[in-house]
């Protein structure tokens, strides 16, 4: 009758088992789906031993797919800009856009080096710029697009040091999704962030 017992209760932990781990694989599956066609590969799934508050996900992406999330972000968070701008990737990071200057729109292209930070923010180098038909020292020209330009509160733009840095720490989505960033190889196209989602 003992054997009998332990056998259920050794059965009734399977079970149990099985059904958790069948929920973890239908949240894999319904992540893969939802960011389909913004990941390359197949997720790997950790959890996070000492909390188990979130799970722990990585994308692998393009230059095109990042490309046409932050056109959506954008057009979508940031439409009443009063200066309108782009950001892309291919060799370098772009932003690009117009400004005033002289009471005159300016169209300027800032050139950026990406590099990931030990805490998984991005930071952008200023390279060169151009701005219209003018030489202006890098410093003043990322003042003069400071001082214009409505960007996230999760932006920095360091004139200074002639930095911008995405403070990916700082930027959550509703529903509490956020990311960091673990490689950006903007020659070979291979870009690789880390997802963090509220396991609740």
């Amino acid at each position: 009758m003992k054997e009998k017992n332990g056998k259920s209760r050794l059965n009734y932990w399977k079970w149990a088992f099985l059904m958790l781990l069948s929920i973890v694989l239908g949240i894999i599956i319904w992540l893969t789906t939802q960011l389909t066609p913004f990941i390359q590969g197949e997720p790997s799934l950790t959890i996070d031993e000492s909390e188990k508050k979130e799970i722990t996900f990585q994308i692998q992406a393009r230059k095109e797919d990042l490309n046409q999330l932050v056109t959506n972000y954008i057009d979508e968070e940031l439409s009443n800009n009063q200066v309108a701008f782009n950001f892309i990737l291919d060799q370098e990071a772009q932003l690009s856009g117009t400004f005033q200057l002289f009471n005159r729109d300016v169209g300027f292209s800032l050139f950026l080096d990406p590099f990931v930070m030990e805490n998984g923010n991005l930071q952008f180098k200023a390279t060169k710029i151009s701005v219209g038909a003018l030489d202006l020292p890098i410093s003043f020209a990322m003042n003069l697009i400071k001082s214009q330009l409505k960007v996230p509160n999760w932006v920095a733009i360091d004139t200074e040091k002639e930095i911008i840095v995405f403070n990916l720490n700082e930027f959550y989505l509703k529903n509490g999704m956020h990311f960091t960033a673990d490689k950006i190889d903007l020659e070979n196209d291979d870009i690789r962030l880390n997802v963090f989602l509220p396991n609740n």
